[in-house]
């Protein structure tokens, strides 16, 4: 293991040199004033330390490895969030704290598998209606935040009794959530992972429902949470599919969750059973900020218009997701997602700004942490 110190300003180099040092790192440090002219000195391994005044060199350091610290005396929003979308691990605002330096680089010198996730989150994409394109929005989601963020990304079919993740993504999984549940809840996290199936080469890991109905059966509210808990130290995005129920379990599911992506579309009956579910979370005191409203199968100039919704149910409408039968149709047939059947199409550019404004949300609501 390297560790690589990337910045333009001589004094801020010398003082995070000289930190890393005393830290006991200086064995195999490097400090470098530019990427171009030495980039072959980089590897899989480097703990890289980024200054933004350099931040064009992280497009090309990403590819190379993702132990990447931004450092920089702007610590606002919008630098922070840019750090993190370009790949950033790690945000320190300078004049740099030795204790905070020293607590990064031992944490992104453990095997990945034993890196803390420090902020872990449960999205969770739930309709009470049936027919409404959950399964396509948590898959396509997951896999354009995965793209987005260069993390491993979990994607939990908790739809126990007819999940159809494995279909859409053509995945033949060899374990399934009832038997993580039965055999692995208490293993290694690296034992954990492999009853994942992985999603051809990309940091999407998925999770598939119980392979017989029968298997459903016996899962229990308190399973769900300690399988939650579990996926908390192992994936910083858990997407998870789940059915249009409500009971026990899917109760369960939805307190868990960080985030609940309420989706809908737009006609009478859908709109009016979603004002009956908004009540329900009403009632169990979400946070404001926990439940955002999707549109699925969004057209422009429908007869009723998303005023019109967001007058009705008493919320803003956070996103669009627009119409399009015939990629999602494709996609599904293929058994891929979106944009892998075009890239180009509206929907497939929807999907991919969505998961950035979602990756975004979260780094802004995690923001009070560089500037304490």
């Amino acid at each position: 293991m390297s560790i690589i110190v990337l910045d333009s300003n001589e004094n801020s180099r010398e003082i995070i040199k000289s930190y890393l040092e005393e830290l006991g790192f200086g064995e195999n440090l490097k400090i470098f004033s530019d990427y171009s002219s030495n980039k072959n000195e980089f590897d899989s391994s480097s703990i890289v330390f980024v200054d933004t005044n350099l931040f064009d060199a992280i497009e090309d350091i990403r590819l190379l490895t993702n132990k990447i610290v931004v450092t920089s005396m702007d610590y606002s929003t919008d630098n922070i969030v840019r750090a993190m979308r370009m790949g950033a691990r790690e945000f320190l605002p300078k004049p740099i704290i030795k204790t905070d330096l020293q607590r990064v680089v031992e944490m992104l010198a453990k095997p990945e598998e034993e890196q803390q996730i420090t902020a872990s989150k449960i999205i969770t994409v739930y309709s009470n209606k049936g027919g409404i394109g959950k399964t396509t929005i948590a898959a396509n989601l997951a896999f354009e935040l995965a793209k987005a963020t260069h993390d491993k990304v979990a994607l939990v079919d908790l739809n126990l009794q007819l999940g159809d993740i494995s279909t859409f993504l053509n995945l033949n999984p060899t374990f399934d959530v009832a038997y993580v549940l039965k055999n692995l809840i208490d293993k290694k996290e690296e034992t954990l992972i492999k009853a994942f199936e992985k999603y051809k080469d990309t940091k999407l890991y998925v999770l598939s429902d119980p392979t017989y109905i029968e298997h459903s059966e016996s899962i229990t509210p308190q399973q769900i949470e300690s399988l939650f808990k579990v996926l908390r130290k192992v994936f910083p995005y858990i997407i998870v599919d789940m059915s249009s129920n409500i009971d026990p379990n899917s109760l369960k599911i939805l307190d868990c969750s960080d985030l609940i992506l309420f989706t809908t579309i737009v006609n009478i009956p859908a709109i009016r059973n979603a004002q009956r579910c908004l009540n329900l979370f009403r009632s169990r005191h979400y946070p404001n900020d926990k439940v955002k409203v999707i549109i699925n199968r969004f057209m422009e100039n429908d007869e009723i218009t998303v005023e019109d919704i967001e007058t009705t149910l008493g919320e803003k409408i956070y996103w669009k997701i627009p119409n399009n039968y015939f990629s999602i149709m494709e996609s599904i047939n293929k058994g891929v997602t979106v944009s892998e059947v075009n890239t180009n199409s509206n929907i497939a550019n929807s999907f991919r700004n969505f998961a950035s404004r979602i990756s975004d949300d979260i780094v802004e609501s995690s923001i009070i942490k560089y500037r304490i």
